[in-house]
């Protein structure tokens, strides 16, 4: 069967926008969708990202409108959590990791460096992990390096490192809409593709300009739209589930 694109809502946060775009005011605070997104591939049931928890313990953002948790968002298609094959994180920052636990069936693919930056982090600093959401032995983690074809080309991972050391954004091969790659946090909000601006959190900034200016060059070569990882205005205009994109 083709891949099926669902997009799934965890809530929405309120942070300061300047750690989303770096040349933004600090003092300016901005409501942003926190999505994650499942492919169904028949046989297999990815999930690209698991969205943040009601019960977030991150200082970094507060959770301001909360959703249905993975489970039930998911029972709603007809899907368990045991049905779950795959997971691929774009990061393991709070907002994007922190249900990953719920899936004990599952592969988790992330690139080894971000497997690293999120056990062994400089404590002293500002960071998105949450020791609960990572170091859990429930989590089959499937740590890889660089690029990587899956499913019979359905899906492919671009490596997009400079928001964390190992960023991960995940194209989606879609027979009718076309190829999306879901960026993650490379871009947040579509004025990080727009300006070619970092966000403001960022282990490298310069890799994570070069990781856009990577992006947009992949994406014009496919021919692909490109999905913001937090972006206000393009959410309220996207179909959620139970609606699918082909």
């Amino acid at each position: 069967m083709y891949p099926k694109l669902y997009v799934l809502s965890s809530g929405i946060q309120t942070i300061k926008k300047q750690k989303l775009l770096s040349t933004a005011d600090k003092t300016q605070d901005i409501d942003i969708p926190v999505p994650y997104f499942l492919v169904d591939l028949g046989n297999d049931k990815v999930l690209i990202d698991t969205g943040i928890s009601f019960e977030s313990k991150s200082n970094i953002a507060q959770v301001q409108n909360k959703t249905e948790t993975p489970k039930e968002a998911l029972s709603k298609l007809g899907i368990d959590t045991n049905s779950i094959t795959y997971i691929i994180q774009t990061h393991l920052h709070f907002d994007h990791a922190a249900n990953t636990k719920q899936f004990p069936r599952a592969k988790v693919i992330v690139q080894l460096e971000e497997l690293k930056a999120a056990n062994f982090y400089d404590k002293n600093l500002e960071h998105g992990y949450v020791d609960e959401d990572i170091k859990n032995p429930n989590i089959n983690w499937q740590p890889i390096v660089g690029m990587k074809n899956l499913f019979d080309g359905n899906i492919f991972i671009l490596p997009t490192p400079g928001h964390t050391p190992g960023h991960q954004s995940v194209v989606v091969k879609l027979n009718n809409y076309g190829p999306v790659i879901i960026a993650g946090d490379v871009a947040p909000l579509k004025e990080n593709i727009e300006n070619n601006t970092a966000p403001g959190v960022a282990s490298n900034s310069k890799d994570a300009y070069y990781s856009i200016l990577s992006l947009k060059e992949f994406a014009s070569f496919l021919k692909a739209k490109i999905w913001y990882g937090h972006d206000p205005e393009f959410f309220n205009k996207i179909k959620l589930a139970p609606q699918y994109y082909d």
